[in-house]
């Protein structure tokens, strides 16, 4: 339960780990050092992420229609998305095209979507955080910062790797946008249900945080795959 929608969504990540020349040994320390590191803390102990993955769960399920808005997003396509029983899931830092929050169910994010996602922890919503290889320092930053924050954002932990890690969950992909596919289609949510938006294979969307941009067009080049795979390839601006 809650974990990848399809097994390929989940051996990708092998396949991507090799292509960059990553680590998977990277990836457990730092998903591992995550789950150790919130443990036992006062807001986001497990208990208390999975009383928000089933708050979440239930939100995404009851929903008319589940919109995963991704970093190429421009602000004027949200005006379709109004209708009742419309909801958000936002890919990172593509959460900044939000006047306001009342749609999001949530974030999927591995923590680099800048000053657009540091204001919606300190809104406290829900954030569907990636531990990796390369961004532990990120994640101590940021936990560190939210922690202060009154009420403090909800936590959701994911990681991409062939273990089980207790109080986390795999739910496959590779980029912030096709993960939070994998991630909403994982909990059940029918794909009729479920439309992209702002998902672009040739553009480094104005919503991406801290990235550069060669190597970004790469990872997106993984992401239609996997999205594509899934059936939403139609979703995709080329």
């Amino acid at each position: 339960m809650h974990e990848a929608p399809t097994t390929n969504a989940f051996l990708i990540q092998d396949e991507v780990r090799q292509a960059f020349g990553w680590s998977e040994a990277d990836d457990i320390e730092s998903a591992v050092e995550l789950q150790l590191f919130l443990q036992h803390h006062r807001h986001w102990a497990p208990l208390h992420r999975e009383h928000t993955l089933l708050r979440v769960e239930k939100q995404l399920l009851t929903a008319q229609r589940v919109i995963i808005i991704g970093a190429a997003i421009e602000e004027k396509e949200l005006v379709s998305f109004n209708q009742h029983g419309d909801v958000f899931v936002a890919a990172d830092g593509a959460v900044g095209a939000l006047q306001e929050y009342s749609q999001l169910v949530c974030i999927v994010s591995d923590f680099d979507g800048g000053d657009f996602l540091d204001a919606a922890a300190k809104q406290g919503q829900t954030i569907v955080v990636h531990a990796h290889g390369d961004n532990k320092q990120q994640w101590k930053e940021s936990l560190a910062s939210w922690g202060q924050f009154t009420p403090p954002p909800s936590l959701i932990l994911s990681h991409q790797v062939n273990q089980t890690i207790l109080g986390m969950h795999n739910f496959g992909g590779f980029t912030d946008g096709d993960r939070a596919l994998c991630f909403v289609l994982s909990l059940g949510v029918r794909p009729q249900n479920i439309e992209l938006a702002g998902f672009s294979l040739n553009r480094v969307g104005q919503w991406s945080g801290v990235t550069v941009a060669e190597t970004k067009l790469k990872k997106l080049e993984w992401m239609e795959r996997i999205v594509s795979e899934l059936g939403f390839g139609h979703f995709i601006k080329k």
